[in-house]
């Protein structure tokens, strides 16, 4: 069971899911970068410098395991 969520405000108020928790990860990664991809991807990773220089990395294993939240290369 995942850790993740993915989903999209719109501009008109209501919401659209594309990932809910308690899906694999590995479902997430195939939504982000398809099933084609030869070798698979072991993970997706989103990387997010903050305005105080911080660097927030968010791993998405292409696996069961849950997902992994990184500041500063240390796991939160």
């Amino acid at each position: 069971m995942s850790n993740l969520t993915i989903e999209a405000p719109l501009v008109n108020g209501s919401l659209m899911p594309f990932f809910d928790e308690g899906e694999a990860c590995k479902h997430a990664v195939t939504f982000i970068a398809g099933d084609d991809l030869r070798p698979p991807p072991r993970s997706v990773n989103i990387t997010v410098k903050t305005e105080s220089g911080k660097l927030v990395k968010l791993v998405i294993p292409n696996d069961l395991s849950r997902a992994i939240v990184m500041i500063d290369g240390e796991i939160v």
